[in-house]
């Protein structure tokens, strides 16, 4: 087999087999291979590619078996785009590009794989969220999790115990590529249940052999060395990393604990639309609403703050002062955005120039955006009055890069081109041999004349002449009536019928230097810029360091100028286990849904009166609404912002749990009932005192005693075991008793009242429970036809008057008893005639033809 294959592959052109290489290099990757403009895909690489990026399939040549050899390709200038897709469908991608110049290269020009590119290991900008992280995350069966920020030069790592919170972890950290130990098959089916959208890859158990030592620093290793599954899930990343990139830079690498904050699992991520609505969509999202963040810097910030809010008060306290500066102060808010808006994704930027893929551009944006950065701390500073120091941490001592932009500023133009091969990259005086080649370049008829004037002085022929043609190049040009004046170091180069033509050493070298100054000046450029990016790649631990700073101020005043534009108030974080939230609102439900205005609620909750609400309702009624608004309040205020409502105070909260709507998950084989049971499991089994839970409808996904009890026993143990602050909506008017059994639980509902058969929602919390859901009322208000609704309304009927009905006593004995309703007279009597439409009336008429044939039968 092997003498056969290395036959066949001699049987190949060397382009071919120069592309069989780098595929044998890489064969679980498309690879991208480098003809002239264009990205050749060849074999099975080309189907897929194809089928992708719905790009033709076209063939070149034939192969060692006689079939044509199937090909795919994309322009070089537009391959951005199409490498995006290709990572969004999950794909790997091996750059194949030329090594070597074509035009001084013997044969085949050299080709070699430069980097490789995967989901998680991207750093092309087109190719990536620039409001959101991209990690790539590794697993191992002791709940070791690493995420790998390649983009932004970051690896954090945590243990957390397999179960809901290990689940949450993964949720929030929203992975586009994961890594499992093969010996880890349980985590794989949890992975791709819970992150249906990543890449994930199984690894084999001798992957992870590179050692921290290798790519971090000595206080890192030692650091990440104190849990050894987080420390064996960091070296799977950085492993993975390195047999697919030339080069990476992790400039930060921490270790967490995931719950040193306050813990959101997947179902409150999900249900509370932090980051995306139920639909999938971020326009919406509580994230879409607080992001008007001015750099991606920040907006990244601001969504890791809305999925990791603060325990620590102190700290949540700090962030709540810097919203309050740009809060108070209009002008400076609307300074320094403005100043915020001009400034560049440093962060990322600063990975690109340390690895060598910044463009001359990239440097361009750098220059600009510590330009701006400069000018923004200046203004913070003459601020008067104001603790920006303690409220911005680091504000005052922020080293600014000043030398960085003093070298870009002497270097670079003022804009300048997207790859160095352009040239046109450098200012002039920066390099004096550059400004000599552009000044031949441009002024190359001035200094030939020059020389011609010069040469007729020193010989004295006023007709010599100095001319250009391209297949002899320049030369000096005498008539035969004056060679014998020609000079002897004038060297004799053609005979022509009316004369000679000469050259000079000093002419030759004058024409070696014009011919070829563009491509020299080009050849300097392009090594000078190697050189300055990496001169600005050394400073980018300094740039990441300036870039966090910047982040902090663009979240400070993008959150400052929500809650000016949307009147939010500074909540009170302290460490009781008070919830007080007066006039309180929903943030993203008042900005897309409200028609009318949204009408507010007060909601009050304390360990030592009312820490659990039983709210009642009906239907639409915003009980829903009232609850999560409370869990997004705790969210935002311990994220570090302000809240919508009047005025707030949040005992500090460890955990927010929900368990609102319902969800089949039929691919995952649970139903809704398992689905909510699921959930009040992870509910019951992770709570604590401190915990904020909401429950909507727990039990309604089986039959009415099995619900109620199992709803009955929840709330018993949420109030008497677990103890913490809880909001518990349902239908089961028989929980309202819970209040008067349990000292420390209240009953509430949201007011509706009934007129005319209709209903008139008023969504406003009021004490006491509520006897009535109003059922018949919402499904009049949403269409259900009139013949249906005088049915319900009449079985209703049927259905109270047989559970309120005690024994009947004994009938006289020559007595008749009346006889009860039929259907057919229950619904009639249940119709509103006066609202029907004929066509309502002639289907109400064969409805009760149908009851009273079935009634004969």
């Amino acid at each position: 087999m092997g003498g056969r294959r290395t036959g066949r592959k001699k049987d190949h052109t060397p382009v071919m087999r120069q592309f069989l290489a780098a595929k044998a290099q890489h064969p679980d990757a498309i690879v991208f291979f480098r003809l002239g403009d264009f990205y050749e895909m060849f074999y099975e690489d080309a189907g897929r590619a194809a089928e992708i990026l719905d790009i033709a399939l076209t063939s070149r040549g034939t192969g060692p078996d006689g079939n044509k050899i199937p090909m795919a390709g994309v322009p070089h200038h537009a391959a951005a785009g199409y490498l995006a897709t290709l990572l969004r469908a999950g794909e790997k991608v091996a750059i194949c590009e030329q090594v070597g110049d074509p035009s001084s290269a013997r044969g085949v020009v050299p080709r070699e794989v430069v980097r490789v590119v995967t989901p998680g290991l991207c750093l092309e900008p087109d190719a990536l969220d620039a409001r959101a992280e991209n990690f790539l995350v590794a697993l191992t069966a002791e709940g070791g999790i690493a995420a790998l920020e390649l983009s932004t030069g970051t690896l954090r790592a945590c243990v957390v115990e397999i179960g809901p919170q290990w689940v949450g972890e993964l949720v929030r950290l929203d992975p586009a590529e994961v890594l499992v130990e093969a010996d880890a098959a349980d985590l794989e089916t949890s992975c791709r249940q819970s992150l249906p959208n990543a890449a994930l890859r199984i690894v084999s158990p001798s992957f992870g052999a590179t050692t921290l030592e290798q790519a971090l620093t000595g206080e890192q290793v030692k650091e990440l060395s104190a849990e050894p599954a987080a420390a064996r899930a960091a070296s799977l990343v950085l492993d993975y990393a390195k047999a697919h990139l030339a080069h990476s830079h992790i400039h930060l690498a921490t270790l967490y604990t995931a719950g040193d904050r306050l813990v959101l699992d997947d179902a409150a991520v999900r249900n509370l639309e932090l980051v995306r609505t139920l639909d999938g969509e971020r326009r919406g999202s509580v994230l879409h609403l607080l992001d008007h963040t001015k750099t991606s810097m920040g907006a990244r910030a601001l969504r890791s703050r809305l999925l990791e809010p603060l325990t620590d008060i102190e700290r949540i306290r700090r962030r709540h002062d810097a919203i309050e500066i740009f809060f108070c102060d209009a002008r400076a808010r609307d300074q320094a955005r403005a100043l915020l808006a001009e400034i560049g994704d440093l962060e990322r930027l600063a990975v690109r120039t340390a690895v060598g893929l910044a463009t001359p551009r990239d440097l361009g944006v750098i220059r600009n955006s510590l330009r701006s950065a400069q000018a923004l701390h200046e203004q913070l500073s003459s601020l008067p009055g104001r603790d920006l120091d303690d409220a911005l941490e680091d504000l005052h001592d922020a080293d600014l890069c000043a030398d960085v932009l003093a070298l870009l500023e002497r270097a670079l133009v003022a804009e300048p081109p997207a790859i160095d091969r352009q040239g046109g990259i450098f200012a002039e005086g920066h390099l004096e041999e550059l400004d000599e080649l552009r000044r031949l370049s441009t002024t190359a008829k001035d200094i030939v004349l020059d020389l011609e004037r010069r040469e007729k002085e020193r010989t004295g022929i006023a007709s010599l002449k100095i001319k250009f043609t391209r297949v002899f190049g320049y030369y000096i040009e005498i008539t035969k009536s004056k060679l014998d004046a020609v000079p002897d170091d004038y060297v004799r180069k053609q005979t022509i019928a009316n004369g000679e033509r000469f050259i000079t050493a000093e002419l030759a070298e004058l024409q070696d230097r014009i011919l070829h100054a563009d491509e020299r000046a080009r050849a300097l450029e392009s090594s000078a810029f190697v050189e300055l990016r990496t001169r600005v790649g050394d400073a980018a631990p300094r740039l990441h360091r300036l870039a966090r700073v910047i982040a902090a101020i663009d979240v400070a005043t993008a959150l400052a100028e929500v809650a000016h534009v949307r009147g939010y108030v500074r909540p009170t974080v302290d460490p009781s286990r008070d919830l007080y939230l007066e006039d309180s609102r929903h943030p993203t439900v008042e900005c897309y849904a409200a028609k009318d205005g949204f009408v507010p609620n007060t909601i009050e909750l304390d360990p030592e009166g009312t820490r659990f609400m039983l709210l009642t309702g009906p239907n639409m009624a915003g009980k829903s609404t009232a609850m999560r608004q409370a869990a997004l309040a705790v969210i935002m205020a311990q994220a570090g912002g302000f809240v919508a409502a009047k005025s707030a105070r949040i005992g500090v909260v460890d955990r927010v749990y929900t368990r609102v709507g319902a969800s089949d998950q039929l691919a995952r084989g649970q139903s809704t009932f398992m689905v909510e049971m699921t959930e009040a499991s992870a509910i019951l089994r992770g709570a604590t005192e401190r915990s904020f839970v909401i429950l909507d409808e727990i039990g309604r996904g089986t039959s009415t005693y099995d619900g109620l009890a199992i709803a009955w026993a929840v709330a018993e143990h949420l109030h008497d075991a677990t103890r913490c602050r809880a909001i518990f909506a349902t239908h089961y008017h028989e929980l309202c008793e819970l209040a008067d059994r349990l000292p420390n639980a209240a009953n509430y509902n949201v007011a509706a009242k009934e007129h005319d058969d209709r209903m008139v929602l008023l969504h406003q919390l009021v004490p006491g429970g509520s006897n009535r859901s109003y059922g018949l009322a919402v499904a009049r208000l949403a269409g259900v036809p009139p013949v249906v609704l005088a049915r319900a309304k009449a079985k209703l009927r049927e259905l109270e008057t047989r559970a309120e009905s005690s024994p009947a006593p004994q009938m006289p004995l020559f007595e008749t008893p009346p006889a009860p309703d039929s259907e057919v007279e229950a619904t009639l009597r249940a119709l509103d005639v006066e609202r029907m439409t004929p066509v309502d009336a002639l289907v109400t008429l064969a409805r009760l033809r149908d009851l009273a044939q079935r009634r004969d039968e």
